[in-house]
């Protein structure tokens, strides 16, 4: 006889219904669809919530299935996102002469998912390294998908300054953020490391939020910051082709 936990049972069927959800979901159409009681919705989401399964709209307070979920795909050796994308970020890695890389967020982390090695003296690898939020392109635009309580926080706390060229003034950074927002693009020139430069674009749900983040990273010894920053219209497109597969 097979023995199942309700409260585990609850739990994934909200994930699965907000999965198949067309547009994110209040409490009360959850506790609806769900034939239960909004206060049992409630500890289902803040637990989900808790591990980053689902995320909240701070304008709305709809929720939609949260970043969580993808780090657990990327556990698996059949990650549909890393599958799709792996074709283009062979050709952006190819295009740029540098090495590409697919990330995602999950609980403040950033992950990488897949990336493509491209054979250089300043040989990069971001898979497992850990860079402040403030120093990298792709920490940037983490930065920019929090809400302004957040990000207001966040800037509040100790930036941390790695070489000369670190935006520590939280002005300053805050103006780079809200522009990345808007834009869906960030840069780092020579803030994480002095021989490194880096630039990414965000992967948006048909709802504008950032789900993933492309990015390319290149030795500053022969990349100019006008040179990085003219080959943005290049990663837009790929990030938005991206998109366009995993939608």
């Amino acid at each position: 006889m097979v023995q199942r936990i309700q409260s585990v049972e609850r739990a994934l069927a909200m994930l699965d219904i907000l999965a198949k959800s067309p547009r994110p979901q209040t409490i009360p159409e959850l506790a609806k669809v769900m034939d239960i009681n909004r206060a049992t919705a409630w500890r289902l989401i803040n637990t989900l919530l808790e591990f980053e399964l689902v995320e909240k709209d701070g304008e709305s307070g709809r929720f939609t299935v949260g970043s969580g979920a993808f780090k657990l795909a990327a556990s698996t050796h059949t990650n549909t996102m890393s599958r799709k994308a792996r074709p283009v970020l062979e050709r952006i890695s190819s295009l740029f002469g540098a090495s590409a890389f697919l990330e995602i967020a999950a609980r403040g982390e950033l992950i990488v998912l897949d990336q493509i090695r491209w054979d250089l003296p300043e040989e990069v690898d971001l898979a497992g390294m850990q860079v402040p939020l403030n120093c990298g392109s792709v920490g940037k635009l983490y930065l920019a998908s929090l809400n302004d309580v957040e990000l207001e926080k966040y800037l509040s706390s100790k930036l941390e300054s790695l070489t000369p060229y670190t935006i520590t003034d939280p002005s300053e950074l805050r103006m780079e953020v809200l522009q990345a927002r808007i834009s869906g693009v960030a840069y780092n020139y020579k803030e994480h490391q002095e021989e490194w430069c880096g630039i990414s674009a965000s992967i948006r749900a048909r709802d504008g939020r950032f789900i993933a983040y492309l990015n390319v990273t290149l030795p500053s010894a022969s990349t100019s910051r006008e040179q990085l920053i003219a080959r943005t219209p290049e990663l837009i497109s790929a990030a938005q082709e991206i998109a366009a597969l995993i939608a």
